[in-house]
């Protein structure tokens, strides 16, 4: 069925892991993140969390050009970064999420990358509930 027939649109609903704009931290948002988040250091990213006022889980992407000059590698991290998101967007609830790339994370293995993204949204997820429930 062609992408813009009647119908042929996924259903959305709570399952839904598109990458949509809902799904994207705004500008201020970032500022609130970095202001006020729960930073967590990994060897090649850096993930600040704090809780949001959707009920959904939103991600914002920090990769600098001077830590991976190549736009072509910069672009990929980042889709594979939005991809690890998407899998993992049920765990997460209402966070707002921001993972900046460190040195390195360009010469990293995809394979290894999706592991150590998985554990982080893990991590992520588990401090701000201990963190809500120590308020």
């Amino acid at each position: 069925m062609p992408r813009d027939a009647p119908g042929s649109a996924p259903e959305r609903g709570s399952s839904d892991r598109r990458f949509g704009a809902e799904r994207r931290l705004r500008r201020r948002d970032f500022s609130k993140a970095f202001s006020d988040g729960i930073r967590l250091s990994a060897r090649v990213v850096t993930i600040i969390v704090r809780p949001n006022d959707a009920r959904h889980p939103r991600l914002g992407l920090a990769v600098a050009r001077r830590v991976v000059p190549r736009a072509v590698v910069r672009h990929r991290l980042k889709r594979q970064i939005r991809e690890s998101f998407r899998h993992h967007v049920e765990r997460l609830g209402g966070l707002d999420v921001v993972v900046i790339a460190r040195p390195g994370v360009e010469k990293m293995e995809s394979r290894r990358l999706r592991e150590l993204l998985a554990r982080q949204w893990k991590r992520a997820a588990q401090t701000v509930r201990r963190t809500a429930a120590a308020r």
